[in-house]
């Protein structure tokens, strides 16, 4: 079992909360509560949840993802989601909420200026 570990950052003009582990019952509060935190911090830019590093999510992990953008939406931010796994992008789809988090590209940096700027996928 591996704990939920977050992160806050901006990142060109993005303000990114990294995820990584478990998201599930009990990680839940804790990205909620993140993403409230990094909206109230920081009062511009496109928020993006990366989830390259989460090894599960459930239902109680993509409630919290729920949460967060209908907290993102009432304070009028946008919401993205970067390095969502196919088992990831398949629980958004077979639960109807694919169209509802736009999906970025997040790659790795490499050895250009402009590496390691999102890009979205849809």
């Amino acid at each position: 079992m591996d704990a939920l570990v977050l992160s806050t950052a901006r990142l060109h003009g993005f303000v990114v909360v990294t995820a990584a582990g478990e998201m599930d019952l009990i990680g839940k509060p804790l990205l909620y509560g993140c993403v409230q935190a990094a909206l109230r911090a920081h009062h511009d830019g496109l928020l993006v949840i990366d989830l390259s590093a989460v090894s599960f999510m459930d239902a109680q992990g993509l409630s919290a993802l729920v949460m967060s953008r209908r907290y993102a939406i009432q304070h009028q931010r946008g919401l993205a989601l970067a390095g969502a796994s196919t088992a990831v992008r398949r629980l958004l789809q077979i639960t109807a909420l694919s169209g509802s988090f736009p999906l970025m590209a997040w790659p790795k940096a490499q050895n250009s200026d402009d590496a390691g700027v999102p890009g979205m996928v849809r």
